[in-house]
């Protein structure tokens, strides 16, 4: 029979599976990775597994390869050219900041130095067409340059990354620059942007044009050597390499499109959840890859995967292909328990890794783990850890928790479940923004649990989503290989357009289309395809003035008016769905055209349960539950598990590469392809039994791991509020500015979650949103109304900035709010762009808006909007970026009311008591740490936009012991200009400036 070989090269083992084409038997390997020779690890999987070289229909790899390199900063010294006067783009990169409070925060690495960046004299404008031409001159002083910096250090690996404004329309300039750098370079890398990513947005084109020029090397030198010594084993099918989109390509032609392998290593699993998903799940399940050091979450749903157009590298750093939608989270069986500086209890991102790795491996750890936690409570077994390979030591997994659980006042049995119910909630949350944000139901889903840990922890994730069923497909340590089987040629092409719905040219945008299309195709055939493709078409589609897209997807080619109008109704849906409402009648905006062309393969990889074995456990072991303390639970091994098995829990099951968690109540069958398939006995775990309801357990305020998971949920509220803002903004002001913030308060008006946008506005919602309630009057908030209130008199920091606010009620009870506030970009006044150099009063600035209902019980207050419009200069402006607010509030909304729900309102406050205390101390603590004394700054604006003097600010800044109070009467009185401040701004001023600060 044939073979198929799948391959999965981790971070420290390399995983082999071979199918029997017809059979579906399988063969399994585990091998050591060799990160410094990474070809050799994949040829001695295949030697160990002992596979007859004639019978290997194909190989398909997944690598890290492209990963590691760029995380690493080992690939090549990138030179980058772009049009002259743009080039310093990917070093200037984004306005927004990882940690909003730290004033030393440093920048993500570009990938390229500054002194590396060269601007070359060309400019095409937006529809192509020339305005600066690209001349011999300009290209020997290009190739002058670039000589210099090859010939200053010829050891260095170095490769060229060209992106030119507006080559995604003409390439022709940035196709000369290849050309000549071609001939006067030979064999020195060269990436240009037109082919790597052809779409607008300067920067993203940049850095991905970056990473494609940093990685094309490693890529190139990684398939062709592996491709040549497979050769020489006597393989002669094809070796192909997993892309990120979830197909894979030839390897020999990896170096010429190599940043579509950035994420190679990881998409194996996700394939493979989504066999796993059609067969046991209806095609809805979410996959959950966990690890040692990290868990990778993907979402499936109707039989396929997700997938997003931008992944990041490292914050800030975008990469724009096709990548399969995941989100990774630093939860493994080695990530590290220990407290914030707030006191609340935090697992992961540290990791023990695997050396020393945890306590219980007994090479020097100390901390404890995941992996710690597991054993102390009988759910790992010591002498039976990877098959019985290793052994693991409980005496000091134990020792590794006595602190921990002395700080948390717990037994250590009960500090190692906080540990592990702080690692599910952290899985569960990424989860949750995986399936929310896209206006999903994670109950609907099942969770497919693999890799070394995701089996053990999946009835916890599971039950605090709310899901019922849990499938963990054979061999779960070897579930990323397996996906490699599953395969098929991808392509995906994407070019940027402009069509407007109100002056539709259906036939030039279909003929767009088929010209994509053609591309992808070519490159399918490049890849070895033979016989027919299927070929899908998408349109990026959104309101215009918008920023940001929506992914329609066409089904095939064809593209008439019916079939665009049908698109534009998907795209009202899925806008009323992720964000509360639509927009129909607004003019719909296509920016893109993708394709996605796949050449249908006809194995069918297919696994099979043993058709006997003996069903009867092999021991009995102790092992320690939420709600039951020590339960005897029987111990069974997996392999010899035939297809029909039932188990009822508690039990556990074991496997060489994994271990399988059944609580009290759940039950497993297994099914015909092996899979285990979990009917969870109790669901809906949630916030307020995360500590359990056993015998002394401590009441939820507090309890760390629920005041975490509150903690959390409240982040993720917020997280969530700022991205929808961002997707359906109009402003750049909130697309690429991100001149706002959004936070949410209980029902006694305390600010009990924030999104780190802008600190500022945050500090200055603690005033704000109290002033505004008190004008309104509490009794006058319904369900459905949005304030909107801009008056620096009234609270707000100045006249662009304005808030939003929804009240937030549970059935008729009132439970808290919801706000934002951001910088609209016009509001009338004296100045174009609100900002008033001259102003001697508030009246010239805009439109001044005291609090007033914008929605009344989710109707539109028509008058007060006819009234702000028509005092805006841009009031489509105004519209667009009004809706992007309340959507955003709708969803903060919809969260905050699930979260009360699960936890009841009485014991939400008392937990948000809780938080605001640990906060309180935090701050004191951190305050304490600086000396005693007073510290004093001036400076002075020289003038006030009306009077031509100087005006002094003077600060002085009294710290006593955990007090500090900020003495600013020093300064000139108030300016006849525009650079007085608002007592609420000068609030947010001294706070966010003294946070983070170096008085110390």
């Amino acid at each position: 029979p044939m073979l198929r070989i799948g391959i999965d090269t981790g971070g420290t083992f390399t995983d082999f599976v071979a199918l029997e084409v017809g059979t579906g038997r399988v063969s399994i390997a585990k091998v050591p990775s060799t990160p410094k020779r990474p070809s050799d690890a994949p040829l001695a999987a295949i030697r160990q597994s002992g596979v007859e070289p004639g019978q290997v229909e194909r190989i398909v790899i997944g690598t890290t390869i492209a990963t590691n390199a760029r995380l690493q900063k080992k690939g090549a010294t990138v030179l980058y050219v772009g049009t002259k006067g743009t080039e310093d783009a990917p070093v200037i990169a984004r306005i927004d900041r990882k940690e909003a409070y730290n004033p030393a925060w440093p920048k993500p690495d570009a990938g390229v130095r500054r002194r590396h960046v060269f601007g070359i004299a060309e400019r095409l404008d937006h529809k192509g067409n020339v305005l600066t031409a690209l001349n011999d001159k300009e290209l020997r002083r290009l190739g002058d340059w670039a000589a210099r910096w090859l010939k200053s250090d010829p050891e260095t690996d170095w490769a060229v990354a060209v992106n030119l404004l507006y080559s995604y329309v003409s390439p022709a300039h940035e196709k000369a620059i290849g050309d000549y750098l071609a001939k006067r370079f030979p064999g020195l890398p060269v990436s240009l942007s037109h082919q790597v990513a052809p779409i607008w947005r300067e920067y993203e084109r940049s850095a991905t044009t970056i990473t494609d020029a940093f990685i094309k090397r490693v890529i190139g030198d990684f398939g062709g050597q592996l491709a040549s010594e497979i050769k020489s084993l006597g393989i002669k099918g094809p070796l192909s390499l997993m892309k990120s989109n979830g197909g894979h390509a030839a390897a020999a032609a990896a170096g010429e499109a190599p940043v579509q392998l950035l994420l190679s290593g990881l998409a194996g699993g996700v394939i493979a959840g989504r066999r796993f998903a059609r067969d046991h799940a209806e095609g809805n399940g979410v996959t959950l890859d966990m690890g040692g050091t990290s868990a990778d979450v993907g979402l499936i749903a109707n039989g396929e995967f997700g997938s997003t157009t931008q992944y990041e590298v490292e914050w800030g750093v975008p990469v724009s292909a096709l990548f399969i939608d995941y989100t990774t989270i630093g939860a493994g069986g080695g990530s590290i328990a220990h407290f914030d500086a707030g006191g609340l209890l935090k697992v992961g991102p540290k990791s023990a890794g695997a050396d020393p790795g945890p306590a219980c491996y007994g090479r020097g750890g100390t901390e404890p783990t995941v992996t710690d936690a597991n054993v102390v409570l009988g759910r790992l077994d010591p002498s039976f850890f990877l098959g019985g390979e290793m052994k693991l030591d409980g005496t000091l997994a134990r020792q590794s928790l006595i602190a921990l659980a002395k700080r948390l006042g717990l037994s250590i049995e009960d500090a190692a479940l906080a540990i592990l119910n702080t690692t599910a909630a952290n899985m569960a949350n990424a989860t949750r923004l995986l399936t929310v944000e896209r206006g999903l139901d994670p109950r609907k889903f099942a969770l497919i649990a693999f890799g070394g840990a995701g089996p053990l922890h999946a009835v916890d994730v599971a039950k605090k989503l709310g899901m019922t069923r849990v499938v963990v497909p054979p061999h779960p340590g070897l579930t990323s290989a397996l996906g490699t089987l599953l395969t098929e040629l991808r392509a995906d092409r994407a070019r940027t357009v402009m069509h407007r719905s109100d002056r539709l040219d259906a036939k030039r945008l279909a003929h767009e289309l088929k010209e994509v299309s053609r591309e992808a195709l070519a490159e399918l055939k490049r890849d070895g395809l033979k016989g027919e493709a299927t070929v899908s078409g998408y349109l990026s589609m959104r309101y215009l003035g918008q920023n940001f897209g929506e992914l329609i997807q066409l089904g095939g080619l064809d593209l008439s008016r019916a079939v665009f109008d049908k698109a534009v109704e998907a795209l009202h849906q899925r806008h009323h769905e992720l964000y509360g409402y639509a927009m129909r009648d607004r003019v719909v905006e296509v920016t893109e055209v993708r394709v996605v062309a796949l050449g249908k393969e006809s194995v069918d990889a297919r696994l099979m349960a043993p058709r006997a074995g003996r069903v009867a456990p092999q021991a009995t072991r102790a092992v320690y539950f939420a709600n039951a303390g020590r339960v005897a639970t029987p111990i069974f091994r997996r392999t010899e598990m035939p297809e029909g098995t039932r188990i009822n829990g508690p039990a556990i099951i074991e496997e060489m590469d994994s271990t399988t968690l059944l609580h009290p109540g759940d039950q497993a069958v297994v099914r015909a392809d092996g899979s285990l398939v979990i009917t969870l006995g109790s669901t809906g775990e949630d916030a307020r039994t995360s500590a359990g309801n056993r015998k002394g357990a401590l009441p939820p305020e507090r309890d760390p791991v629920t005041l975490t998971v509150v903690n959390n949920a409240l982040r993720n509220i917020c997280d969530e509020m700022g991205s929808a803002m961002v997707r359906t903004a109009y402003s750049p002001i909130f697309s690429e500015s991100r001149d706002f913030s959004c936070m949410v308060f209980d029902r006694r008006l305390r600010m009990i979650g924030q999104a780190e946008m802008n600190p500022a506005i945050i500090c200055a919602g603690l005033h704000t949103v109290p002033l505004c309630v008190a004008e309104m009057g509490i009794e006058n908030f319904h369900p459905g109304d949005v304030i909107v209130h801009n008056d620096p008199y009234r609270g707000q920091c100045h006249m662009p900035e304005h808030l939003l606010l929804k009240p937030v009620f549970l059935g008729d009870q009132l439970i808290g709010f919801a706000g934002n506030i951001a910088h609209v970009a016009e509001i009338g006044g004296m100045a174009v762009g609100s900002f008033a150099s001259t102003a001697t009063e508030v009246f010239q600035e805009g439109l001044r808006l005291p609090p007033v209902k914008l929605m009344s019980k989710g109707e539109y207050c028509k008058d007060v909007w006819r009234v702000v419009m028509a005092n805006h200069r841009t009031p489509d402006t105004t519209w667009g970026d009004f809706h992007a607010m309340m959507g955003s509030l709708t969803a903060a909304e919809r969260r905050f009311q699930t979260l009360v729900a699960q936890l009841g309102l009485d014991a939400f406050e008392r937990i948000a008591d809780s938080l605001i205390e640990h906060g309180e101390a935090w701050m004191r603590r951190e305050i304490r740490k600086i000396p005693n004394g007073v510290y004093e700054g001036e400076d002075y604006f020289e003038d006030d936009g009306v009077e031509r003097r100087n005006y002094h600010f003077r600060c002085k800044v009294h710290v006593r012991d955990d007090n500090v109070v900020v003495d600013l009467s020093g300064s000139d009185p108030q300016a006849r200009g525009p650079i007085n401040v608002t007592y609420v701004a000068t609030s947010a001023a001294c706070c966010a400036g003294c946070d983070g600060s170096d008085l110390g």
